[in-house]
């Protein structure tokens, strides 16, 4: 049997040695490469430098973070599978990460043979979210459910800068009809500002944001 070939991109190198060898105990699975961050990845990918079936991707690193290096992956002809690895405070962009073509996330604690599973499923073309994760995708969808096609776009539009006159011109309304929406708007997504209801909107992924 053919063994699936993983790559790990995580500027910790503690977690890359310590993932490495746990991986190396797994007979389905050969681990022997990584990247020190999303950067170094993309550029020995793309030169034709890294063979890898599936990727082990951390979210959050300097110079290119997960989003980024999704982005990049996103408008090449054949990329590999990507498996997104987080930890519970910094779950606000898995939603973002799918719709850029992720194939699972899973948090960084979890068991060998869980991960040994994940890897396998993606590489065979599932979708896999760990059952500790799926209730961050029940809440955003939720929230997305609760808001009018109106609601989301005037959300996008705060998200790029724009004022309450700004989003009136662009969509042809009243600046009160919109000043209204706006007020209505920051109440169900329970926050207080604009700059807050930009952030939601990362988290629920309606607009994309780096590091």
């Amino acid at each position: 049997m053919n063994k699936i070939k993983v790559h790990l991109v995580d500027d910790q190198a503690l977690v890359r040695q310590g993932m490495q060898a746990l991986l190396g105990l797994c007979d389905s699975i050969e681990c022997n490469s990584s990247s020190v961050n999303g950067l170094a990845f993309i550029n020995d990918y793309t030169a034709g430098l890294i063979d890898t079936d599936v990727i082990l991707l951390d979210m959050r690193m300097p110079e290119l973070d997960g989003i980024g290096v999704l982005e990049r992956l996103s408008v090449l002809p054949a990329a590999p599978k990507v498996l997104i690895l987080t930890t519970f405070d910094d779950t606000t962009k898995l939603q973002q990460a799918l719709q850029l073509g992720a194939n699972g996330c899973l948090l960084k604690d979890v068991e060998l043979e869980e991960l040994e599973a994940a890897i396998g499923a993606v590489h065979n073309g599932k979708l896999v979210i760990q059952n500790a994760l799926s209730n961050v995708f029940k809440h955003a969808q939720s929230v997305l459910d609760e808001l009018t096609e109106r609601e989301k776009q005037i959300l996008v539009l705060i998200a790029q800068g724009l004022s309450n006159k700004e989003i009136a011109a662009r969509l042809f309304k009243a600046q009160g009809t919109i000043r209204n929406h706006v007020s209505n708007l920051l109440s169900k997504l329970q926050v207080r500002d604009r700059t807050q209801a930009t952030l939601k909107a990362v988290e629920l992924g309606l607009v994309q944001q780096h590091d």
